[in-house]
């Protein structure tokens, strides 16, 4: 009963953490398509790091959750593995984003 409970409890984290990807994929996203429409402010080579940075996230997965599997990880460690390199790449996308912020007529808004 209680390695079900634990179970439960690994398949629950995942579609957390699943569900967390999603949103930062989403943010990082719109944030970026407003960048390129002149509505957010981007840094300089933004459009070229958004190319750039997607072989090294998903090889760095890859690595990882094959690492993980040859280890005799359960197919939950696996998964979980695989998904952190490219999590924390659109949670960091995300932050970084969010800092710079929307641009009005052309300037940058301030927070303060």
């Amino acid at each position: 009963m209680n390695q079900a409970i634990n179970r439960i409890g690994e398949v629950a984290q995942n579609w957390v953490a699943v569900a967390q990807l999603a949103t930062d994929t989403h943010w990082v996203l719109t944030m970026r398509l407003m960048g390129l429409s002149g509505a957010w402010s981007l840094p300089d080579g933004e459009s070229q790091a958004m190319i750039g940075e997607k072989i090294p996230a998903f090889t760095e997965a890859a690595l990882s959750g094959t690492f993980a599997m040859m280890s005799g990880g359960s197919p939950d460690r696996v998964f979980r593995e695989t998904l952190e390199p490219i999590s924390s790449k659109a949670s960091a996308n995300r932050e970084r984003l969010v800092e710079r912020g929307p641009l009005v007529f052309g300037r940058r808004v301030s927070s303060n």
